[in-house]
């Protein structure tokens, strides 16, 4: 897809959006239920529940989950370390309350309505990240294969492109999968097993950049995001970060 496409199917996309919006008679914000207008999210529930602090703040340093009482990095780390070639994780929310709704509502039931609004998220998280680590290339983490084909659009594939058209940052789709395994449906230690064999580097890449953040929309156990971190190491990146909306508390 070229930035024309993009702004010629975004622009189909809020039509078709307003229309439906307005014969349905408005949008409700998906966390107080208010009226909305056309947003997924009224102003004082973004701005209550979706403020987006500053990256690194009160999180363990290797995986980005929150931190109780302890001290720079979680006790899973400490005892089981997994993001073993991840140089650093900023997940924006811990996936709980009204988190897990809105989720389902966007990548299961459709609503892409959300999208602009997640990605408008990611962005000030990668800004805050971009300041702290220096420039990098963002790399999304690839959909199973022919989901896109199936299901007309994936969620992170998404939100990559409104990063790439609409906030200017470069994007390199580089990464394969292989399986048609949901993550989901797996137990912990099957996703461990998972763990290097699941990704590769596209075919057409001569050249991995020096620089990666990965993205995605959830970090649960973290195999997905060691499993890319592993795969653009060994294709030669040195510094491969991970930038997600949310994180599973454990």
């Amino acid at each position: 897809m070229n930035k024309f496409f993009f702004w010629i199917q975004s622009a189909v996309m809020a039509v078709g959006r307003f229309v439906f919006l307005f014969l349905a008679g408005g949008s409700e914000c998906a966390v107080c239920g208010d009226d909305t207008g056309l947003l997924p999210v009224c102003d004082d529930c973004r701005k209550k529940f979706f403020a987006v602090k500053p990256a690194g703040l009160g999180v363990c340093k290797n995986c980005g989950k929150e931190l109780i009482s302890e001290d720079d990095v979680c006790m899973e780390c400490r005892e089981n370390l997994l993001l073993k070639n991840l140089d650093g994780a900023f997940p924006l929310f811990s996936y709980r309350l009204w988190n897990t709704s809105l989720l389902c509502r966007w990548k299961l039931e459709d609503e892409r309505i959300f999208s602009d609004f997640f990605a408008e998220l990611m962005n000030e998280r990668l800004s805050q990240v971009c300041k702290m680590m220096g420039k990098f290339v963002v790399v999304p983490v690839p959909p199973r294969p022919g989901k896109i084909r199936k299901k007309g659009w994936d969620q992170v594939d998404e939100i990559s492109r409104i990063l790439e058209f609409r906030y200017g940052w470069k994007v390199m789709r580089i990464l394969k999968r292989h399986n048609n395994i949901q993550q989901k449906t797996l137990e912990r230690s099957q996703r461990m097993e998972m763990i290097g064999k699941a990704y590769s580097l596209a075919a057409d890449v001569k050249v991995a950049p020096e620089t990666v953040c990965l993205v995605d929309d959830v970090l649960t156990t973290g195999s997905t995001i060691e499993s890319c971190a592993e795969k653009l190491k060994d294709s030669g990146c040195k510094k491969v970060f991970a930038v997600t909306l949310f994180s599973v508390d454990r």
